[in-house]
C-alpha cells in the first residue's frame, strides 16, 4: 500500500485539485491522509468519510509543515509515502513509475514549476551524484519525491527545526546514515506559484539563511568524512552563491561575511544566474560591487517603471 499525505491549512481552492490528482494515480492499494492545522474538515470534503476510499483526516494543532507531515507519517500504513503539498499536483502514473524503481529510503524525481501566467520551468536536476544534488538543491522537491515509511520513522521523521529546505535536510540525514536514494528521471509533479500565502514568498530571509546553514552543515560533514571532491565543492559553492545573492538584498553585511569565508581565493565562476554579463561583472568587480550595482538598478527600475509610457 502507498499512503498519500496532503498537508494544508485552509487552502480549499488548491485542496480540491490536489485531492483529484491523488485519486487519479490509479493505484490498487492506496491510503489518503489529510492533515490540517485547522480544527475541522471543510464540508465539501465530508463525503470522503463515507466513501470506499481508505481515508483518514488528522488535525495537527502545532503549526508548521514538519509537524503536519510527521502527524501523517505516524498514522500512515503504507510502505511508501507520497507527501503532497496542497498547492502541488502529481500527474497520473507518478507514484507507480517511482514504485517500479524504488529501493532504499527515497526516490527522487524532477518537477516543473508553473508560474501564475501558466508558463513552466523545469527544476534543477543533478542526479549523477546524490551529494551534488543535495548540496545544489538538484533532486526535485518534497512532492516530487517518494519516501519509505520505515526509513523515515527510523531517522526521526521531518525536522521541526527547519521551516524550509526540509526535504533536503531529511535526504542528508538518510544519505549520511547509509540509506540508498533511488532516481526516477521522469517529471510528473507540478509545483505551482501562489499569489499569496506561500511559505516561499513569506519567509525569504529565513529560507536563505536556513538554506545556507544546512549546506554548511552538509559540506562540513563531507569534509570530515573525506568525501569532498571538486565537483561537490562546486555544487556547494554554486548553491551558496545563489542564496548569498538573495541574502545580500536583506542583510548585506551578513552576506559579505559568509561570502568572504568560502569564496576568498577561489577561482569561482557562477552559473545559471540568468542575468546577461553577470559573470563578466562578477569577475571584474567582485561580489559586493556587482550586487550593489544590480540592487541600485533594480531599485531605480521599480521606482520609475510605473511612470514609463506604454504603447497601446
Amino acid at each position: 500500500m502507498t499512503s498519500i499525505i496532503i498537508t494544508y491549512i485552509n487552502e480549499h481552492d488548491f485542496l480540491a485539485e490536489a485531492l483529484q490528482s491523488a485519486m487519479n494515480q490509479g493505484l490498487d492499494q492506496m491510503e489518503l491522509i489529510l492533515v490540517s492545522n485547522m480544527s475541522v474538515l471543510s464540508k465539501e470534503y465530508q463525503p470522503l468519510h463515507g466513501s470506499k476510499l481508505n481515508f483518514k483526516f488528522i488535525h495537527e494543532p502545532h503549526p508548521g509543515s514538519a509537524f503536519a507531515r510527521n502527524a501523517g507519517l505516524q498514522q500512515a500504513s503504507g510502505e511508501w509515502l507520497q507527501f503532497l503539498d496542497v498547492d502541488d499536483l502529481i500527474l497520473p502514473g507518478k507514484i507507480s513509475g517511482q514504485l517500479a524503481l524504488a529501493q532504499g529510503a527515497a526516490v527522487v524525481s524532477p518537477h516543473k514549476f508553473k508560474f501564475l501566467n501558466s508558463t513552466t520551468q523545469p527544476s534543477k536536476w543533478l542526479p549523477e551524484d546524490i551529494w551534488c544534488g543535495i548540496l545544489n538543491s538538484g533532486l526535485g522537491s518534497t512532492s516530487s519525491m517518494l519516501w519509505h515509511r520505515e526509513s523515515l520513522l527510523g531517522s526521526g521523521g521531518w525536522s521541526v527545526n527547519y521551516k524550509s529546505h526540509q526535504e533536503y535536510e531529511l535526504l542528508f540525514r538518510l544519505a549520511a546514515t547509509g540509506h540508498q536514494i533511488s532516481i526516477a528521471e521522469d517529471w510528473k509533479t507540478i509545483v505551482r506559484e501562489r499569489a499569496s500565502g506561500s511559505i516561499t514568498l513569506n519567509t525569504k530571509e529565513v529560507r536563505a539563511k536556513e538554506g545556507i546553514q544546512l549546506r554548511e552543515k552538509i559540506w562540513k560533514y563531507l569534509v570530515q568524512q573525506r568525501m569532498d571532491n571538486p565537483a561537490r565543492k562546486n555544487a556547494f559553492l554554486q548553491y551558496l552563491f545563489r542564496q548569498l545573492r538573495g541574502l545580500y538584498r536583506i542583510d548585506r553585511n551578513g552576506a559579505i561575511i559568509i561570502y568572504k569565508k568560502y569564496f576568498t581565493g577561489e577561482k569561482f565562476i557562477p552559473d545559471q544566474i540568468g542575468i546577461p554579463f553577470y559573470s563578466f561583472l562578477y569577475q571584474n568587480l567582485g561580489f559586493a560591487r556587482t550586487e550593489r550595482i544590480l540592487s541600485s538598478y533594480s531599485n531605480l527600475r521599480n521606482r520609475y517603471l510605473p511612470f514609463l509610457p506604454t504603447n497601446h
